[in-house]
């Protein structure tokens, strides 16, 4: 049993994580004759199941891969700039290969993003305003305002 429940004394809690609550639901498991133990020594304890803390501030950049970073380089900029660029995200990309994985994405991706600034401002500007169409035309239709 590698899952194991956590005491808090001072909160009255047992917090166990997702994986052990997924064991702990098979009734002839390890995990469930530990979790009824440890319920018969703290009756007055609540359980709860651990959430594990979010950054909310946290800049994703979901689909920014190696693939779509090249097509945006070969599509943005003059052609001077653009064969520079792609040769410096090449030559990163060959580097980045004798570095361990956990440092070769994010290494290239602040390259990017500090050449093409406009993918971070992209969607900054808040939500579009939606402007309902006149009376004379289909009352399904919206129009982009902004």
């Amino acid at each position: 049993m590698k899952n194991t429940l956590r005491i808090d004394h001072a909160k009255k809690l047992v917090v166990m994580d997702r994986t052990f609550a997924k064991f702990a639901a098979n009734t002839r498991s390890e995990e469930y004759a530990h979790l009824q133990q440890v319920r018969r020594d703290y009756p007055n304890y609540e359980i709860i199941l651990r959430q594990i803390k979010r950054n909310p501030n946290k800049e994703c950049y979901h689909g920014l891969t190696y693939e779509y970073m090249e097509d945006y380089i070969m599509t943005h900029g003059d052609a001077e700039t653009v064969k520079k660029n792609y040769n410096e995200f090449c030559e990163m990309r060959l580097i980045s290969e004798c570095h361990s994985k956990k440092f070769r994405y994010p290494v290239i991706k602040q390259w990017f993003l500090n050449q093409y600034p406009e993918i971070v401002r992209f969607g900054m500007c808040g939500k579009p305003e939606v402007e309902e169409v006149g009376q004379e035309q289909s009352a399904n239709q919206v129009r982009l305002v902004g």
